[in-house]
């Protein structure tokens, strides 16, 4: 098969002499993305700006590899030209093709490639939060981009297409962005093109896109005006008949933005300096940490080498068979030190599968802030070890004032601010597929109108739903538990709480 189409005239002058292939896969620009088998360039031809996106021959080894994962490998410029033509059908705008042209029917050595007219004056939306400028935006023009944002992704999905790759950084928008000008999606080559898009697949693209937009101070208002539009629905009646489909998707987008965080916050490796320069590690074959740099001063490395000393010299908070709880001083500031211990041999021998719970807490930590849930801070985790097992861990944490919940929740003017914010919480941690494990009411501290989670050594993300399900049900019960004495606030998390 050979099939060459020249739309804009003036490319087709480019390719009139030499093999059309040849001349793509070399043409002088600047490259933005290059992999074994494809690059991408911008390259200027008689006054005009045009990228080109060369594919080469995958290989059967790729083809295999993507086969054996039950996903359809990304062969030639074909997908894309196809996936532009299927968008503009949907009113969808895309950037205009210039070529495209295709050769062979071997997916491991065809050749192909699209050129498509530069985009001018744009700015994609990942680059534009980036530099502050959407949120220089008024509220009406905010909420016009959501809904243009969410209007695209229903007519998409309801057209037959998904993307693969949907996120901000996909969709350009006017480079001092006026609202009323159009939105252009790119990148388009992995995109599949289907009668219907199975509801899977919609949550992949849904849960990418949120995925992307973490981080950049979004709010959940944001968030439920997204899904009202993209399902034509008030929220309310969402959350009833599509709750898993908004459950998986965040699930989705907040497990692809931990993903390389906790390779970073990792405490099992030989590297002193992690990837990320706000941490260190330390390791010398018995024992190993990882700290905050922030706080890595002098007396506190003096700390971590001598915990079991200071924990004799703090004040006890806490003193129960599996840990101790102390209070200390350093820096003029107050900190807690939480010994974890095994408490015999049997105890060792249940824990070698598993994290400590030092270390548990730590991770929790960071799943917890990533969706917006307040946590003592967590200065450093310190295991000892040996070829079989961690033994004893140890973990430093910031000291905060406030009251505990249960204090907090008996003043009647404030149960039911403190109820929703219980609620928010519970939703947060549905979002993510979490579990608090121990959550009563004396495991959560309320700061200046603000909940704090802490105690999380129990705390666990969980991939299968049943599991999690299970876990989540003893968390409400024992929330719900913790509020007998109030009927205002036992009522309002009860039938929201059992109801989501």
């Amino acid at each position: 098969m050979n099939k060459i189409i020249f739309i804009d005239k003036n490319i087709k002058d480019l390719f009139s002499e030499g093999d059309i292939y040849e001349i793509a896969k070399n043409i002088d620009g600047k490259v933005y993305r290059e992999t074994a088998n494809r690059i991408t360039k911008e390259f200027s031809y008689k006054g005009g700006n045009y990228f080109i996106k060369y594919h080469g021959g995958i290989g059967w080894k790729e083809i295999f590899k993507n086969l054996f994962k039950l996903t359809l490998p990304t062969v030639g410029a074909n997908r894309e030209w196809k996936a532009i033509k299927r968008l503009n059908e949907l009113n969808i705008n895309c950037p205009e093709v210039a070529a495209v042209c295709f050769r062979g029917l071997n997916p491991a050595n065809s050749e192909s490639f699209l050129i498509t007219k530069a985009l001018v004056n744009t700015i994609s939306l990942e680059e534009a939060l980036q530099q502050g400028k959407y949120q220089s935006l008024t509220v009406s023009d905010k909420r016009e981009f959501i809904l243009k944002i969410a209007n695209i992704s229903r007519k998409m999905h309801d057209g037959g297409v998904n993307h693969r790759d949907y996120y901000l950084c996909h969709f350009h928008v006017d480079k001092n962005l006026d609202v009323k000008k159009d939105i252009y999606l790119i990148d388009l080559h992995r995109a599949q093109i289907r009668s219907t898009v199975p509801v899977r697949w919609s949550e992949k693209d849904i849960g990418g896109l949120f995925h992307s937009a973490l981080g950049f101070g979004l709010s959940e208002r944001d968030l439920y005006r997204f899904l009202s539009s993209y399902f034509n629905l008030p929220i309310r009646v969402i959350l009833e008949k599509n709750s898993s489909f908004v459950r998986r998707s965040m699930k989705r987008a907040f497990s692809m933005y931990m993903k390389p965080l906790l390779k970073e916050i990792a405490i099992s490796s030989k590297k002193k300096q992690t990837s990320n320069e706000n941490l260190i590690r330390g390791d010398n074959g018995k024992a190993r940490w990882i700290a905050k740099k922030q706080f890595l001063t002098e007396e506190m490395r003096g700390v971590i080498a001598n915990l079991d000393y200071f924990m004799t010299k703090g004040d006890v908070v806490k003193n129960e068979p599996g840990h101790q709880i102390v209070k200390t001083i350093i820096n003029d500031r107050e900190f807690f030190i939480k010994k974890y211990q095994m408490k015999n041999l049997f105890h060792v021998v249940r824990k070698i599968l598993s994290k400590s719970r030092a270390y548990n807490s730590w991770l929790a930590s960071f799943w917890l802030r990533a969706a917006g849930i307040n946590t003592f801070e967590i200065i450093c985790v310190y295991e000892e070890y040996n070829t079989f097992a961690t033994l004893d861990s140890y973990l430093i944490s910031e000291s905060m004032e406030g009251l505990r919940l249960d204090e907090a929740s008996r003043c009647e003017e404030d149960s039911l601010m403190i109820a929703a914010k219980i609620h928010a919480l519970f939703k947060r941690l549905l979002w993510i597929g979490f579990n608090h494990g121990d959550a009563k009411s004396t495991n959560f501290f309320f700061l200046k109108n603000r909940l704090f989670a802490f105690d999380l050594d129990n705390s666990k993300q969980r991939n299968l739903f049943l599991f999690f399900n299970r876990s989540r049900e003893r968390d409400v019960k024992r929330i719900l538990r913790s509020f007998l004495y109030s009927d205002k606030i036992y009522g309002f998390l009860a039938k929201r709480l059992n109801n989501s």
